[in-house]
């Protein structure tokens, strides 16, 4: 008589079984098979019950599992005293894994003949979401059929191996100090004040070495750039392109753009674009632009991180996104990770660096750059760039404030708004010489062009005013 395969599975799972009740060590020496992977109800009552009594210290022999089913009113649904009793008679508990991977393999076909099942009634049905049903089963069933399938069922898999520990290199950096690898890096800061140009000056340092604002040395140049931004045209940001020296890069394939002129639009889990992502530097212009809803919803930025993670999981060396600051930043006098990216504060979780963006200067384009989250480094202190007439003539910042030397936000904030004036020294000496002609403060002021308070100030610091 000819065995089914159905049959012979049983079997083995039969063995399986009877090998734990015979030597309850085979489980704590070995990694059994879930709940799931039995094939038969019975099996699965019975090897769930088990699990449970040798992980509460309780003996698991014919005798004491008959007593335990008999007392959760499982015994007859498990075959009876007799069938319990027989369990052992096939036991080999040194062939312990040799079952445990058959039963896993035949669990495993299983599932995936259920999956043919259901493409096939897909591919027959009439619906609306025909092809993006069968898109998300074909997923499943090369997940099933993937080489590592077994081995993925173990839970053990699902943890770092304490090998893999032991030779994890520290952090590493693209930009030493600016620019973490395997992380998300975001650029805060309000619209205008200079994100996109930010971000186009460390394209362009990770293209060609060096260091990015003459202080952040570039480790490693990139291998390949993906910028998208899908808030500008091709003719506008071709503009920036040129004005940073990048066009080379396109051309010779290592800088890759898209922008709003491109047709269709592009979602970051679109298959193409993770094999595009893989080794490269990811640029977001802005990351909320591939955000779906609201952005101040915890639940949207959650799967937002989670999009944002699967870039990484494709390979991306770096990603960074330029996020804008709510309007009220711009009457703060200090930089914080809250106030400078606008949303529910969910975002900044899944961050491993955010630097924080201040125009201080508009005809300069002097800006204010602080580290508002660093995660596992020590930042460096805040600087000061200034982008006219350098990045016209050069295509790089200039640095002018280096770490360190920059002050806070609110000092360079009241000192961009107090510029200095024209001949001060000379209306000094005349508001001086017209108050001993005996003119009045406001005649004084108003003669010489400048505050009543400033001519105030100076007749004091010369003599008491009367």
């Amino acid at each position: 008589m000819t065995t089914s395969l159905s049959d012979a599975v049983a079997q083995t799972e039969r063995a399986l079984l009877g090998s734990i009740l015979f030597d309850n060590s085979v489980c704590r020496q070995n990694d059994g098979p879930s709940v799931g992977d039995f094939s038969l109800d019975s099996h699965r009552r019975i090897y769930a019950l088990l699990a449970d009594m040798l992980e509460n210290g309780q003996p698991a022999d014919p005798t004491t599992l008959t007593a335990e089913l008999d007392r959760t009113n499982q015994l007859e649904q498990c075959g009876g005293v007799a069938y319990i009793g027989r369990l052992i008679d096939d036991a080999m508990p040194k062939s312990f894994a040799s079952y445990v991977d058959r039963v896993r393999t035949a669990a495993i076909e299983r599932k995936v003949t259920r999956q043919v099942d259901a493409l096939k009634a897909t591919c027959v049905s009439v619906s609306r979401n025909k092809l993006e049903t069968i898109r998300g089963q074909v997923q499943q069933l090369n997940e099933l059929i993937a080489p590592d399938a077994l081995q993925r069922d173990n839970w053990r898999t699902l943890f770092h191996t304490y090998e893999e520990i032991v030779n994890v290199p520290p952090v590493r950096f693209a930009i030493e100090g600016f620019l973490q690898e395997e992380g998300i890096t975001l650029i805060g800061g309000l619209a205008g004040h200079g994100k996109t140009l930010a971000m186009l000056a460390t394209v362009r340092a990770l293209l060609e070495g060096g260091k990015l604002f003459h202080h952040f040395q570039v480790n490693q140049p990139a291998k390949r750039v993906i910028y998208l931004i899908p808030e500008a045209g091709l003719g506008p940001f071709l503009t920036r392109l040129r004005t940073f020296r990048l066009l080379d890069y396109v051309q010779d394939g290592r800088l890759f753009f898209r922008t709003l002129s491109a047709p269709g639009s592009l979602s970051l889990a679109d298959s193409r674009l993770l094999d595009a992502v893989n080794g490269a530097d990811v640029f977001l212009d802005t990351a909320v632009r591939f955000m779906v809803g609201d952005e101040n919803s915890a639940s949207e930025q959650k799967m937002f991180a989670d999009t944002l993670f699967g870039l990484q999981r494709a390979g991306a060396r770096t990603i960074t996104g330029a996020h804008h600051s709510p309007k009220s930043f711009g009457k703060d006098s200090y930089m914080t990770l809250e106030n400078v990216l606008r949303g529910s504060g969910d975002i900044g979780a899944m961050l491993c660096t955010c630097w924080g963006l201040s125009q201080i200067n508009a005809a300069t384009n002097s800006i204010f750059i602080q580290n508002v989250k660093p995660r596992d480094f020590q930042p460096c202190e805040p600087f000061i760039i200034q982008g006219r007439p350098s990045i016209d003539q050069t295509g790089y910042f200039e640095l002018t404030h280096p770490p360190g030397t920059a002050g806070s936000l609110g000092d360079s904030k009241a000192h961009a708004g107090r510029p200095e004036m024209h001949n001060k020294d000379d209306k000094i000496r005349q508001a001086e010489k017209m108050h001993a002609e005996g003119k009045t403060v406001r005649e004084i002021a108003n003669a010489i062009g400048v505050s009543h308070g400033s001519v105030g100030g100076w007749l004091r610091k010369a003599r008491p005013v009367q």
